[in-house]
């Protein structure tokens, strides 16, 4: 049972280990670009029902599974990132960012 994207996300990551498939690979299938693909497997971008069932092939996810996979992601749920560069980024857009809008 899935009970939530990262739990997905983390299937997803290990049966791609364990396939030894490549994002390449992945995206071919699904007829996307290997960047969409990849944010859409990790849970940044939603995809179509057709889309879901190939990647459910691909990787052996239940029909839970293919269900998250089309649901709306919440974007940048991650958290704040580690590398420096783009931790000072998300810092700008968000504290100073807000500046600007008052």
């Amino acid at each position: 049972m899935v009970k939530s994207r990262e739990e997905l996300t983390n299937k997803i990551m290990i049966a791609k280990v364990e396939k030894g498939l490549t994002w390449a690979q992945v995206a071919n299938a699904v007829g996307q670009s290997k960047e969409w693909t990849t944010a859409a497997c990790l849970g940044q971008m939603q995809m179509t029902k057709e889309q879901a069932e190939i990647v459910g092939k691909l990787f052996d996810l239940s029909e839970e599974g293919i269900a998250w996979l089309q649901t709306v992601p919440y974007k940048g749920s991650a958290g704040l990132p580690h590398d420096p560069l783009l931790y000072r980024l998300n810092e700008v857009i968000l504290i100073v960012c807000k500046c600007f809008r008052l």
